[in-house]
């Protein structure tokens, strides 16, 4: 009785395939969309992309995830298929290393590799040895086929089979498959293309009962703390140096070795969460990152980036202020992440076609390198006061949190 039950549930497990796991044909109305398995991506993902052998990848984390389509008509047929090997929360350090994956078991010519400024962001009490390189295992380095020195990596089978085994043969499976089963008449439902791709459709069902407003104050809120919370400098105490700009390094090092083009850019961000930035006086630190990209990519085949990080018309939407169904933002869901309409105007410039042709109404982006970086900070400080002048109730706002916000942090100080 209790092999037959393990059997079914193998079977429907499998059949649902609610992660995207095994690769169970999607079936319109029965498993098509997999609301659960955002919450896996770190388990799936490197198995994903091994079974799709994409031609190109889209490297970064969740702002990426959610913004760049690898199923954008501007991909050129000889670069398809496009996997987006992205994960919410991912360091650089883990971007690195699933990327030293998926060029070592697919044919994967093209990276598109989103950097993110608070990724790169180090603790005054963060101290690193910078001669110890790689640093120590992490666990979900286990699901890797390589090690972080190129080596094949001994744990990688046994931990895929652990892995399909006990996804195949848990309740926890079974319940979301079950979930999955029933989500599937939920246009809005959360869901994970087969390429990668979450479409973030869920943050309708919010945005439609809450309004966008209330996604803006929190994610505004959430990056004020962050950036009023510590001291924070790109470097490790007492260097110049930084895991985070070794592991970028070290990114591109496998591209160059493995003949690979690659294309860095730094993610938009809505002009709400850049005066968060200005706000709360890490402008400076903001620029100097950009300085040191710039300076990390001087020498390589390909030593610009493009920057969509400024302000201009897209990043300084208005923020719809009422709750109506209708008021959703056309670029961003809320300030730290853009939606795929302004994806797909980002992949246009990258990939330098004209497809389609009707796409870019505004010039958006600019290749920055160690020659133009500082006409380029020039023309952003400017870009800035412009936006500022212009939007006083929004920077009113923005300066009342950061009040607040600073309120609290030395309020917990005191009591620490």
């Amino acid at each position: 009785m209790l092999l037959l039950l393990l059997i079914t549930t193998a079977g429907f497990n499998y059949l649902v395939d609610p992660y995207g796991l095994f690769g169970t044909a999607r079936i319109s109305g029965f498993n098509e969309k997999k609301p659960t398995a955002n919450t896996r991506v770190r388990v799936v993902k490197p198995y994903q992309v091994t079974r799709v052998q994409p031609h190109a990848l889209i490297i970064g984390n969740s702002r990426p995830e959610m913004g760049l389509d690898p199923d954008h008509e501007c991909w050129p047929v000889e670069k398809r298929p496009v996997y987006s090997l992205t994960t919410p929360g991912a360091s650089v350090y883990m971007q690195m290393r699933q990327t030293q994956h998926a060029l070592a078991s697919t044919p994967a010519k093209l990276m598109i590799v989103g950097v993110d400024f608070l990724d790169f962001l180090v603790a005054p009490e963060n101290h690193a040895d910078p001669y110890q390189w790689p640093p120590a295992v992490r666990e979900f380095e286990h699901r890797l086929s390589v090690t972080a020195t190129g080596q094949d990596n001994d744990t990688y089978w046994r931990q895929s089979i652990r892995d399909y085994v006990t996804t195949v043969l848990s309740l926890d499976t079974l319940e979301d498959s079950l979930q999955t089963i029933a989500s599937q008449g939920n246009i809005n439902a959360s869901n994970q293309t087969e390429w990668g791709f979450n479409p973030a459709r869920d943050y309708l069902d919010i945005i439609h009962s809450e309004g966008q407003a209330v996604l803006f104050r929190q994610k505004n809120d959430q990056v004020i703390s962050t950036l009023l919370g510590k001291n924070w400098s790109i470097y490790h105490a007492g260097t110049r140096w930084s895991r985070d700009f070794e592991a970028l390094k070290q990114l591109m090092e496998t591209s160059k070795k493995h003949s690979a083009e690659l294309i860095l850019f730094i993610n938009p961000y809505h002009a709400q969460y850049l005066e968060s930035i200005r706000q709360t006086g890490k402008w400076p630190l903001f620029e100097q990152w950009k300085r040191e990209l710039v300076k990390l990519t001087d020498g390589y085949s390909h030593d610009v980036i493009w920057d969509f990080s400024g302000y201009n018309a897209y990043t300084t939407e208005a923020e719809p202020v009422d709750k109506k169904p209708a008021d959703v933002m056309n670029w961003f869901w809320e300030p730290a992440h853009y939606r795929k309409e302004l994806g797909d105007l980002m992949l246009n410039r990258m990939l330098g076609n004209d497809c389609p042709k009707d796409t870019v109404k505004l010039e958006f982006g600019s290749l920055i390198s160690v020659a133009n970086i500082e006409q380029h900070l020039t023309r952003q400080r400017a870009a800035a006061q412009a936006y500022v002048a212009n939007n006083p109730q929004v920077i009113t706002k923005i300066q009342k949190r950061v009040s607040q916000k600073r309120m609290d942090v030395t309020s917990q100080d005191g009591i620490q």
